[in-house]
């Protein structure tokens, strides 16, 4: 049991890791094609009458704006990335903003595609999601710094249990180095060699 949860809490932790920075990169390409395309159609009106030429600027501001607004979900998906990477922990706030922000860009940009409920439901979601991140930001943030701390605090106290793991196989080797030590028997003292007779010189 003692080995089964840490594992299972690594496995979650790596899904929620992997989770996020898919939903990075997916953004990044997203954001880069869109771009690419807006420089392309750019690069084609300069040949174009003024008349087209300002039809295809109209299109092109939304197109940008679009764009901008996909940048805005990136940053906010790197963000809640590297709170996780710090604090084993996704900010709330950030999840709220990108559902902000994600609603109202569905509305601007791609509300013909949805029918008219579904709109109200996108458009009621962007207000829950306003209201609760307007008069619960002091709320969300004391729990993004409570959990900042309870990750902390976990890991100077797993370090602690560790070292005092250490020092307590340590103390148990020193122990046993000096309990083997009176064991052995007192090693007996050489006996001093007797000193040779000096030979007497001859006359």
């Amino acid at each position: 049991m003692e080995r089964t949860i840490p594992f299972l809490n690594g496995c979650i932790s790596f899904v929620a890791f992997i989770t996020a920075l898919a939903l990075v990169v997916y953004m990044l390409m997203a954001f880069v094609t869109g771009m690419f395309d807006v420089a392309m159609v750019m690069f084609d009106t300069v040949f174009l009458d003024s008349a087209e030429r300002q039809e295809v600027v109209q299109v092109l501001n939304a197109d940008f704006l679009h764009n901008v607004a996909i940048l805005l979900i990136l940053m906010k998906a790197y963000r809640i990335l590297v709170e996780y990477m710090r604090h084993h922990h996704i900010d709330i706030r950030y999840m709220i903003e990108i559902g902000i922000i994600a609603c109202i860009l569905e509305l601007l940009f791609n509300s013909e595609k949805y029918t008219e409920t579904m709109q109200w439901v996108l458009a009621l979601m962007a207000v829950a999601f306003l209201v609760m991140y307007s008069f619960r930001y002091d709320t969300l943030t004391q729990a993004t710094k409570d959990a900042a701390q309870q990750y902390k605090d976990a890991k100077n106290e797993s370090l602690a249990e560790k070292e005092a793991a250490k020092q307590a196989k340590l103390d148990a080797k020193v122990a046993k180095t000096a309990v083997a030590t009176t064991k052995k028997p007192a090693a007996k003292p050489r006996a001093k060699a007797k000193p040779k007779p000096k030979a007497k010189k001859k006359e």
